[in-house]
C-alpha cells in the first residue's frame, strides 16, 4: 500500500499481523468492485478512514485510529469464505459482514469496537447502525472507497 503520510505509515506497520497473514494474502486474489482485489479495497478504505480520523482529531473527536484501521482491514475479510465469495452479489451484502466479524474475531482478535464496525459497516443495507464512533468512520470511508473504485473503472 502506498501511504501519504508518516501516520499512515506507522499505522499500517503496526497491523503486520494482518497484511502479512495467509488470509489477506487469499483476500489479495479475491475479486472486489471490478478489477480491485478484497485487500486493495481493504488497503484505501483505511488509507480513507485515517484521513478522516486526522480530520476528526483536530476537531477534538477522540477517537481509536488503531479500531478503526483494524477493522477496515478486516471488514470484507468474509469475502474470502466460499461459501460468501460463490454467492449472487445481494447475498454477499448480508452474508460477508457477519463471516468478516467471525474471521477477524477468530484469527485477529478483533476487540469489541473492531466487530462492530466490521458487523454493521453495510448500513443501511443491514437494519442495525453502527454502535461506535469507529464504526460510523468506517462504514463512510468504506461507501467513499468503493464509490471511488466504481465510478474509477467503470467511467459512470
Amino acid at each position: 500500500m502506498k501511504c501519504r503520510n508518516k501516520s499512515e505509515e506507522k499505522m499500517m506497520k503496526q497491523e503486520k499481523d494482518i497484511l502479512f497473514s495467509e488470509r489477506f494474502f487469499k483476500a489479495s486474489e479475491v475479486r472486489h468492485h471490478y478489477n480491485t482485489s478484497v485487500a486493495d479495497h481493504s488497503e484505501r478504505t483505511a488509507a480513507y478512514a485515517m484521513r478522516i480520523c486526522s480530520w476528526l482529531k483536530r476537531h477534538s473527536v477522540r477517537i481509536s485510529e488503531e479500531d478503526v484501521v483494524r477493522a477496515c482491514l478486516l471488514h470484507d475479510i468474509g469475502m474470502t469464505d466460499e461459501k460468501v465469495s460463490g454467492s449472487v452479489s445481494f447475498r454477499k451484502a448480508y452474508l460477508h459482514p457477519k463471516r468478516s466479524e467471525q474471521i477477524a474475531k477468530n484469527e485477529f482478535q478483533a476487540n469489541e469496537v473492531q466487530c462492530n464496525a466490521i458487523r454493521r459497516h453495510m448500513w443501511p443495507i443491514c437494519l442495525i447502525p453502527p454502535k461506535f464512533r469507529e464504526g460510523w468512520v468506517v462504514m463512510a470511508a468504506d461507501k467513499c472507497c468503493s464509490l471511488w473504485e466504481i465510478t474509477h473503472k467503470c467511467r459512470i
